[in-house]
């Protein structure tokens, strides 16, 4: 009964002082949530202050501090407390990263300066990248070594070092390889300008072929001056292709003419012009297999143990090939091959002579790198017959005679041996018949210079 009355009494309580009791009940509840308020404020002023503290170190460039600071707080902080932190940091430190990479950009930091910074991101294992700003600052980049706002080196190196950051993985990597392609091309029409301004048309152009498209400033240069090349090339290379045909490269004669005629496919001098440097070339154009078997057909023998050296030799308008032959690694002979009449000519003169007797004749090098070939056995005559007419000498006739056959009309062999000695160009020896009951006479003659020598009295003087 009395618990009955007690709880009566508190329901009188309540209802005579509702008012009250409720204003007491708000007071307290708002007390409550302003004390819950306040260490959730606490909390996170605590996280923006430690945040800010951070990041103020990495915009130092305090990397190591920093670092060190933030390993610091992970061993402090609870996990959902260190979460809150990585967030808020993460928002900042992502504006730190594209600051730093327009000034890196735009020369106001240096390249080793942002690495460190993006290497510190990195080490900051829970802190998460931003990719679609870093993709967005990328593409400006990207634009801005398009239009040539900024280096080749700023640009791909600015791609290498944000591609190396955490999360990006290869989200740049279209705009690195762009950058490469541009450089490339650009690289490729510089290349083609320097070939245009030395005369190497041709190579000029396939460069010029070469400039990207999508590169429009380049690519319409490159197609103004490829246009330009075409012009100016003809006369230029027909010129080149004459001149290297007078020399006897008919393969380079060739290659010049082909460098016009995709350009100039109906140009009848052209065409006349390759039809003649074709057949030089099947003409006149000998191997070293082709050289070799000439020569073991004039010697009269095997092809072996025969090798040889040869290099292309303009004459007097003629190709020759200069041909070093050996035998089993062994110089014999010093030839020149012409390869209009397949004749071959033997080194021989004072200085140096191989004792060949297969050549059609023989030649020698002057002091001044000059060829000159021997006279023929007929003009050595001819002029022996000039000098004897203009001495007023009659005779019958000239006869040219081997050295053997004419010793028998010298008394004293040793006379003509030491003169030969010291006169080998004086190859041709000649009998001249002056009638009935009269001596022959022998001369030596200079296959050279025509120089005329008459052995007599046991000498050997000029004539």
């Amino acid at each position: 009964m009395k618990l009955r009355e007690l709880l009566d009494k508190f329901a009188d309580f309540i209802d005579n002082n509702r008012g009250n009791i409720t204003r007491y009940l708000l007071v307290i509840l708002a007390s409550i949530s302003l004390i819950v308020v306040f260490f959730i404020s606490s909390d996170e002023m605590s996280i923006s202050k430690e945040v800010d503290h951070l990041v103020r170190n990495i915009e130092s460039r305090k990397y190591q501090i920093a670092y060190d600071y933030y390993e610091g707080l992970k061993t402090n902080f609870s996990d959902s407390k260190m979460k809150r932190f990585n967030k808020s940091a993460s928002k900042k430190i992502n504006s730190v990263i594209i600051n730093n990479g327009d000034k890196y950009i735009n020369g106001q930091i240096t390249k080793e300066q942002y690495i460190g910074l993006i290497n510190t991101a990195n080490a900051l294992d829970e802190i998460t990248v931003n990719v679609e700003n870093l993709i967005e600052q990328a593409k400006r980049v990207d634009e801005m070594y398009l239009q040539e706002n900024i280096s080749y080196d700023v640009a791909l190196s600015y791609m290498n070092i944000a591609s190396s950051l955490n999360g990006i993985n290869e989200d740049l990597d279209d705009y690195k390889q762009n950058i490469k392609d541009f450089y490339e091309s650009r690289a490729v029409y510089e290349e083609a300008t320097n070939n245009q301004q030395v005369k190497k048309y041709h190579e000029a152009i396939d460069g010029y072929n070469k400039v990207l498209e999508e590169d429009k400033k380049y690519y319409k240069l490159a197609k103004t001056a490829k246009e330009e090349c075409i012009k100016i090339m003809y006369d230029y290379y027909i010129q080149k292709a004459v001149e290297a045909n007078e020399k006897g490269n008919y393969d380079e004669a060739i290659k010049y003419i082909s460098y016009l005629k995709p350009y100039y496919q109906d140009d009848e001098k052209i065409v006349t012009l390759e039809n003649e440097y074709q057949e030089n070339l099947a003409l006149y154009t000998m191997s070293e297999d082709d050289i070799i078997s000439l020569i073991s057909k004039k010697m009269e023998s095997t092809r072996e143990g025969i090798s040889i050296n040869s290099y292309q030799q303009m004459i007097n308008g003629g190709k020759f090939y200069y041909v070093e032959l050996y035998k089993y690694d062994t110089l014999i002979d010093e030839i020149l091959v012409d390869s209009k009449t397949k004749k071959i000519y033997s080194y021989k003169s004072n200085d140096k002579d191989y004792n060949a007797t297969y050549s059609d004749g023989y030649f020698k090098v002057t002091p001044t790198g000059e060829f000159r070939f021997a006279l023929s056995e007929g003009e050595c005559s001819f002029a022996l017959e000039n000098k004897l007419k203009e001495k007023n000498e009659t005779f019958k006739n000239i006869e040219i005679v081997s050295d053997q056959n004419s010793n028998k009309y010298v008394k004293n062999n040793k006379i003509l041996e030491d003169f030969l000695k010291s006169n080998k160009n004086a190859y041709y020896y000649a009998l001249v018949n002056k009638g009935f009951f009269k001596k022959k006479e022998l001369f030596l003659i200079d296959m050279y210079t025509k120089n005329i020598y008459i052995v007599e009295n046991d000498k050997v003087v000029n004539y």
